[in-house]
């Protein structure tokens, strides 16, 4: 399965986290073993491997920016050698959260299915949170610096919904 890259900071991170899968040592660098897509017809044919987030029988060919003269191979994640390559179907929306006898406020939650993460399925981030909650620690996995930024990126907008699937290797 080709997936296609074309963030410039995000490069070296996908080539460490290629390296970390690999076995190697990468020290403190930053890596980058995750990537969030739309939901569409590839997605369903890749759920229907395992509908839960399961194991799917492919390697993923990791290229930057693929369709253009640029091309290059970043390297390949060979389906059992490491970690298991799954796929989760998720939501992101940017919404509020009503609490009982308090005022509601904005929020950003990320749902999916049990284990797709350690703990609760789903997220929650609200601005003001902690700098390193669990939505703040998937948010960097994924590539950007903040909640903010990824929430900017992928619902930008109150009421916004992205329908997704994350891609883990």
């Amino acid at each position: 399965m080709l997936l296609s890259f074309s963030v410039p900071v995000m490069r070296p991170w996908i080539v460490a986290g290629l390296q970390q899968r690999a076995g190697a040592d990468v020290g403190d660098q930053r890596v980058k073993r995750q990537t969030f897509r739309g939901y569409g017809p590839r997605a369903e044919k890749l759920l229907a491997w395992d509908e839960n987030g399961g194991t799917i029988p492919h390697d993923l060919h990791l290229w930057w920016k693929s369709r253009t003269p640029e091309r290059a191979l970043l390297g390949i994640a060979k389906q059992g050698h490491g970690a298991p390559i799954r796929v989760y179907r998720l939501d992101i929306w940017h919404t509020y959260v009503e609490p009982m006898n308090a005022d509601r406020y904005p929020c950003v939650r990320i749902n999916g299915p049990y284990g797709w993460r350690e703990g609760d399925p789903t997220l929650f981030w609200s601005p003001g949170d902690t700098p390193g909650c669990a939505f703040a620690r998937e948010a960097y996995a994924d590539g950007f610096d903040s909640p903010e930024a990824f929430r900017d990126y992928f619902v930008p907008n109150m009421g916004d919904r992205f329908d997704a699937i994350l891609i883990k290797w």
